[in-house]
């Protein structure tokens, strides 16, 4: 049986209403999946095993996640939002970058945002890494960008993770071109690691084709994957970068400088200057050539015994849109480190990426 019912100013309003509502509020699910197949080999001592590894493997270009997201109209140009995004490896589907990742590593936090800027609350990239992404033609890539492995990956000296929990973050609107951030992070003392707060700012100008950005951390505290920092351990970071796009060509390069304090360890008490320079030229409308050079120099001191070392990577790639969500990428990457008796490592691989 239907029931039809007469339609009053009443329950006009009543849908109105409701449109509204829904209008002013939303929710996304969204993500990004990368994986490769190829033949992966890093730097290595020519005394031990040749760790070259013929394998499928996930996250080489980018690190898959999926996530939601959210934003509920509060009125007078405020903005609630919410963000929750968590690491996958696709290879053998399990969740996290690695077994020691916390679900949700990626993203956790929820905003307030308006024309004046926008705080944040809760786990968030923090403002280095967004840096190191930001001027390499590589991006995020923990398998083939040199500015990232020589950084936060396995081979880096960074001592915090690409993000930081505990976290508040202020970042300001966009004026005539320049965007800046602060970001804070709670140690949360405890008895048993002695954690301090850790401080991040940020910097980046762009007009027209040409950027240029600065970034500076001093980390007190960390999380797994990382290990705590003791009470009085701190390393600071600054790192400066800055690209030019020409139209048939894109310029990019980088320097930073580590420095570690108050580390008891020998092999702690060191100082890394880092370089990349690279280069994007697109090939007609899909496709892009991708080559990055970067190297790290560490250097002992405050009586360390690590030896000065020379570290560099250098990436060819190719990048296919085959769509505007997937992409086909093949990559050649050389890792060097230059110590008495290590060999240098060569990888090949391709891959795809795909994001709903």
């Amino acid at each position: 049986m239907v029931v039809v019912r007469k339609i009053t100013p009443a329950l006009l309003l009543s849908l109105g209403t409701c449109l509204s509502a829904h209008a002013q509020s939303s929710v996304t699910m969204y993500g990004l999946f990368d994986i490769s197949f190829g033949s992966f080999q890093n730097a290595y001592n020519g005394s031990a095993a040749n760790p070259r590894t013929t394998q499928v493997t996930s996250n080489p270009m980018t690190t898959s996640y999926f996530g939601f997201k959210g934003t509920e109209d509060l009125g007078g140009g405020v903005k609630a939002l919410f963000t929750l995004e968590s690491f996958f490896r696709g290879d053998v589907g399990a969740s996290g970058r690695s077994g020691s990742d916390v679900f949700w590593a990626r993203n956790a936090n929820v905003a307030l945002a308006s024309d004046y800027g926008k705080v944040s609350l809760g786990r968030m990239d923090n403002l280095l890494f967004l840096q190191a992404l930001s001027f390499n033609p590589l991006g995020g890539a923990f398998g083939f960008s040199p500015t990232i492995r020589l950084t936060y990956g396995a081979f880096g000296n960074d001592k915090g993770d690409s993000g930081w929990s505990n976290s508040v973050m202020y970042t300001t609107p966009n004026l005539a071109g320049f965007t800046g951030a602060v970001q804070w992070q709670a140690g949360e003392t405890s008895a048993t690691t002695g954690e301090g707060n850790s401080v991040g700012l940020s910097g980046t100008y762009t007009i027209g084709g040409f950027s240029i950005g600065a970034g500076y951390q001093s980390a007190k505290s960390a999380e797994l994957p990382k290990g705590n920092l003791a009470a009085g351990q701190k390393q600071t970071f600054a790192l400066v970068g800055t690209s030019y796009d020409f139209g048939v060509v894109k310029l990019f390069g980088q320097y930073g400088q580590y420095k570690n304090d108050g580390f008891t360890a020998n092999a702690d008490k060191i100082d890394t200057k880092l370089y990349q320079v690279g280069v994007s030229v697109p090939v007609m409308s899909a496709g892009k050539v991708l080559v990055s050079y970067g190297e790290s120099k560490e250097s002992a001191v405050d009586g360390g015994t690590t030896p000065d070392v020379d570290h560099s990577i250098f990436t060819l790639a190719y990048d296919h849109f085959l769509s505007k969500r997937t992409d086909v990428y093949a990559a050649y990457m050389l890792d060097d480190e230059d110590q008495a008796g290590w060999k240098k490592g060569n990888t090949f691989a391709v891959g795809i990426r795909h994001r709903f």
